[in-house]
């Protein structure tokens, strides 16, 4: 993926979604972000819960945030180990990371709490906003990746993604990281995620049906 491209679904989600402010207010509260990779309270998970609830999942069950509480002394040691890593930067072929992956991602949806793949990434990338890339059914059926290691599959694409549009937008030679250009150009107040931005690209060209970039008519 180049970085136009990257930029071309970047602006369109923006404007299709007037800046997902939604996902802008949890994402920012880093202090709230810092609690869940360490120690995570009840409102804590109520928040994500919430979110869910307000991101597409609109039946997530009430009680989904005792369930994340509950679960978090069997995935505390996965977050733990996975807190320092990026997208960009980690070794994915790495025999630690990827059983801490899958095992912290098979243990967010059932039988271990309600919800499934697509629930389990939207909750595993606010325990690391720089690593983990959500998707969605119809993102799913497009990679052709499901469950836990098909998940782990879905990174390994999107960090080559990831790579190549970095190494596309380093030509140009700007001052500023991919998504420090993209967050001031598309008008967010805060930094947002790498992650988010190819999340947003899959969500206007896979689950929205875009044009993977910008048409030559309109270039």
């Amino acid at each position: 993926m180049r970085f136009s491209d990257l930029a071309w679904g970047s602006f369109v989600f923006a404007n299709l979604t007037r800046q997902d402010f939604t996902y802008q207010t949890l994402e920012s509260d880093k202090e709230f972000l810092r609690r869940l990779q360490t120690e995570p309270s009840l409102d804590d998970f109520q928040r994500l819960r919430d979110f869910l609830v307000n991101y597409g999942v609109h039946y997530a069950r009430k009680d989904l945030a005792d369930q994340y509480l509950r679960i978090w002394p069997v995935i505390k040691s996965d977050i733990h180990r996975l807190t320092s890593e990026t997208l960009v930067g980690c070794d994915l072929d790495n025999s630690e990371l990827q059983d801490s992956i899958r095992h912290a991602f098979s243990h967010l949806q059932w039988p271990h709490v309600w919800g499934g793949d697509t629930v389990a990434s939207k909750v595993l990338h606010f325990f690391n906003t720089q690593l983990f890339v959500m998707w969605d059914s119809d993102i799913q059926l497009s990679y052709q990746k499901f469950g836990d290691q098909g998940y782990l599959d879905f990174l390994h694409i999107m960090q080559g993604h990831a790579i190549e549009a970095v190494n596309t937008f380093e030509q140009l030679r700007l001052p500023v990281e991919v998504a420090d250009f993209l967050s001031e150009k598309l008008g967010y107040k805060t930094r947002r995620p790498f992650t988010k931005f190819l999340d947003d690209y899959n969500w206007v060209t896979i689950t929205k049906g875009w044009p993977a970039r910008i048409p030559e008519w309109l270039s």
